[in-house]
């Protein structure tokens, strides 16, 4: 297992070049400890469920780009350890970036926006048809904006110049939302289908 700054760490390999047709990119939020221990995302139950609902619809994982915004891996999962509030902030004596805008009512802490700038370098030399964003996180991260439920079923512009952002529910909340919402895995295939198809 790698280590940075003291939390787990997932160096993917990102390829820029897939042939001559530009890749569906899938990203997520942060990786787990399934994602930590096999070095690749979404590997444990969440991704057991996006595998099974991407080849209902006939999509090749394999020929996919799949990340996630940040490599590393947050304390107890919570993905809230990469932003602070700016009195937070100042309490811990840490630095923010708020180049990136607001997430809530927090910014990206400064050690972490990194993280955001390689996806999206890498995102911009790969230029891919369409980006899947699984999650608020990924959604913010690309788009800066937040409010998933209300923007899925629709193509964003982001901040992949020409590249149709994609917001769908991370395969974790579907595996929650299963048991409430007798649609919610049409609702998702019908998310990934339009970024299929874009």
């Amino acid at each position: 297992m790698n280590s940075r700054d003291g939390l787990p760490f997932v160096d993917y390999a990102y390829p820029t070049v897939r042939g001559d047709r530009a890749p569906l990119v899938l990203i997520g939020e942060a990786p787990g400890a399934d994602e930590v221990k096999q070095g690749r995302p979404f590997c444990g139950r969440a991704g057991k469920l996006l595998d099974q609902q991407l080849a209902v619809i006939d999509i090749d994982r394999n020929a996919c780009l799949v990340a996630n915004v940040f490599r590393y891996r947050p304390p107890d999962n919570k993905i809230d350890h990469f932003f602070a509030s700016k009195r937070k902030a100042a309490a811990e004596n840490v630095a923010l970036d708020e180049s990136h805008g607001k997430f809530g009512s927090s910014f990206v802490r400064a050690q972490y926006a990194p993280e955001i700038t390689h996806l999206l370098d890498t995102l911009n030399q790969l230029k891919p048809r369409a980006i899947v964003v699984l999650g608020r996180v990924p959604l913010w991260a690309l788009t800066g904006r937040e409010g998933l439920t209300a923007l899925r079923g629709q193509k964003l512009a982001g901040r992949i110049s020409g590249v149709p952002i994609v917001p769908a529910y991370h395969p974790s909340y579907l595996a929650r939302l299963i048991n409430m919402d007798k649609n919610a895995e049409a609702t998702f295939r019908a998310d990934l289908v339009l970024a299929r198809d874009a």
